[in-house]
């Protein structure tokens, strides 16, 4: 008798209505709450996947925008980084690379701890003319792991014998 009528087991119902056909529609309590923890599981995953994400972001300050290796008063253009993370990091690197012109008493390629360069027009103790525009490249480099934080570039354009900085 209970086949013919579809009861097989008592269910936990929350509610129950009958539909156009005159049968009755029953919910499961199961069935609502699996749903609901899905959704609310999601929401957490969601939320603590976003606040794990960290920014980290690096500029470069310049203390002149235009410069030419005739000015008796400038040696070049003073570069700073400007880190900056939520996280504490102990160890850093930035690691500093120009296409043309050195940075003074450096070289081409620089690492250090965060100091300010300065970029000029000279490669080798000569001054030289640059004719195309080149890129001045910085990587924030978590030193244990090798791991790039932030980057960023900006552009030195040359115009009849001045320097350009392009940010």
């Amino acid at each position: 008798m209970k086949e013919k009528l579809g009861i097989h087991r008592r269910k936990k119902v929350r509610d129950s209505t009958i539909d156009d056909n005159g049968m009755i529609v029953i919910r499961e309590v199961r069935t609502m709450k699996k749903l609901f923890l899905i959704l609310i599981a999601g929401f957490i995953i969601i939320l603590l996947a976003g606040c794990n994400k960290s920014e980290n972001t690096v500029t470069i300050t310049t203390d002149r925008n235009l410069y030419t290796p005739a000015m008796s008063s400038a040696q070049g253009i003073t570069m700073t980084p400007n880190f900056k993370t939520q996280n504490k990091y102990t160890n850093l690197i930035y690691h500093w690379t120009t296409g043309k012109g050195e940075f003074i008493g450096l070289g081409k390629d620089v690492k250090n701890q965060g100091q300010a360069v300065i970029w000029s027009a000279i490669e080798n103790d000569t001054v030289i003319d640059i004719k195309n525009s080149f890129d001045i490249k910085l990587e924030v480099i978590e030193d244990g792991n090798q791991k790039i934080l932030a980057s960023t570039e900006l552009t030195v354009t040359p115009n009849n014998g001045f320097y350009e900085v392009n940010k």
